[in-house]
């Protein structure tokens, strides 16, 4: 799947950034350093405004990227790149020559020492952010929501330290206006809104089905039904005492949408908690759906391959009855505890003939090689399961052929 309408936007905005401060005036004569280092500054402040804007969540934007997944992806490295333009920054400010630097006035020195307390917050809150599998998703997401702070303190500094009039309607003080709102509104709206505005399907679980020793399906019943198409995913919130209320990201793996099933293995603090504490008429809300695997648009000829807990959406394509789609599924799995609805499956390809499974258990068979695949001509390819496993068969996948219809799902939260 391409995201070509999102790395345009992307480009594009840094472009126009890039342009305006080139071509803008200053009020007073600057060095061609100074320059330069305002033009990187500028670059800096707009791709921390597209960071909050990717952190939002927007249907539109998923769309533009082809799903959450990639939006998250250039929203981490925006974040990076960004940071990398703001200590540059600093390092021109330092090049200038002193006596082409001016008169500083109150105003300006406190706006320079506030734009170098940003450059530190940056880099602490964006180093944290890297390191985020070692965290608690709960540390790790009001951490993260703390950019904000740097976030003002560098819009403050950009405004009162810069040798341009940002305050003036023209070009360059429009687009810094209209980017430093929407990036504040932003951070805000995830910081206060978010959870109260997007989580607006609740329910209750109304059964538990314990579907191995390390993982449970839950069904959820949901008030106003969920509109959803087989292979997409959503966001829960579980309100139960005891365990995390921060929303996570699970596939449907089933249901009409009054009701849904949500298949969890225990991988992390939260769904080994979930697997042994989760009780019946717990409240829930979920946010969503997400996600661009969608079967009904893929070719007559189709090729599946799963990773563990990887094969809940095909799940929920299967459960809607029978297929007409000639399906050939890969199921990857480590041992027995992981090998999800194999009964399942089994049955399924014994009564469809469309419908052909192939059990890979690493435990005791090599892990899935596609090195020595035949693809035939107009087949479809989605892939779901452990990031590494997807990027490593994806790679191998576009190898054969450049024109490979290739669809897939490996989205992490962090």
């Amino acid at each position: 799947m391409k995201s070509y309408k999102g790395i345009l936007f992307i480009f594009m905005t840094m472009l126009a950034s890039a342009l305006l401060w080139t071509f803008a005036t200053p009020f007073e004569t600057i060095h061609a350093v100074n320059k330069l280092s305002h033009i990187v500054g500028g670059l800096a402040i707009t791709g921390f405004f597209l960071v909050f804007l990717l952190a939002t969540r927007s249907k539109i934007l998923e769309r533009w990227f082809q799903g959450l997944e990639h939006v998250y992806t250039y929203h981490k490295y925006l974040a990076i790149l960004s940071l990398g333009f703001v200590i540059l920054h600093s390092q021109l400010q330092d090049m200038i020559p002193h006596h082409e630097k001016g008169v500083e006035t109150p105003l300006r020195e406190l706006a320079k020492e506030l734009g170098e307390l940003a450059q530190y917050g940056f880099i602490a809150l964006i180093i944290i952010a890297l390191f985020a599998k070692f965290l608690k998703y709960e540390h790790w997401r009001y951490i993260h929501r703390l950019l904000l702070l740097p976030y003002a303190l560098g819009l403050y500094h950009v405004y009162f330290s810069s040798k341009y009039d940002l305050f003036q309607v023209t070009p360059l003080g429009i687009f810094t206006a209209i980017t430093a709102v929407i990036g504040t509104m932003s951070a805000l709206y995830m910081l206060t809104m978010y959870q109260d505005m997007r989580f607006n399907h609740r329910g209750t679980i109304t059964d538990i089905q314990k579907i191995s020793a390390n993982t449970v399906e839950l069904e959820l019943t949901l008030e106003p039904k969920l509109s959803y198409q087989a292979g997409q995913y959503i966001f829960l919130k579980i309100f139960q005492t005891g365990l995390e209320k921060a929303p996570h990201p699970f596939s449907i793996s089933g249901g009409d949408g009054q009701t849904i099933f949500v298949t969890m293995k225990a991988l992390g603090d939260f769904t080994k908690k979930v697997n042994q504490h989760i009780q019946l008429e717990t409240q829930v809300a979920i946010e969503g759906p997400y996600g661009h695997l969608n079967f009904d648009k893929g070719h007559q000829q189709q090729i599946w391959v799963a990773g563990g807990v990887g094969i809940t959406p095909f799940i929920s394509y299967l459960r809607y009855g029978a297929i007409n789609k000639d399906i050939e599924l890969f199921y990857s799995f480590r041992g027995h505890n992981d090998a999800l609805y194999k009964d399942f499956l089994q049955k399924y390809a014994e009564t469809n003939p469309h419908f052909k499974v192939h059990f890979i258990d690493t435990t005791t068979m090599d892990r899935l090689n596609v090195e020595h695949f035949t693809v035939p001509a107009r087949t479809s390819i989605f892939l779901c399961g452990p990031t590494t496993m997807v990027k490593r068969l994806t790679k191998h996948f576009k190898s054969m052929s450049k024109e490979i219809d290739i669809h897939l799902e490996s989205f992490k939260f962090k």
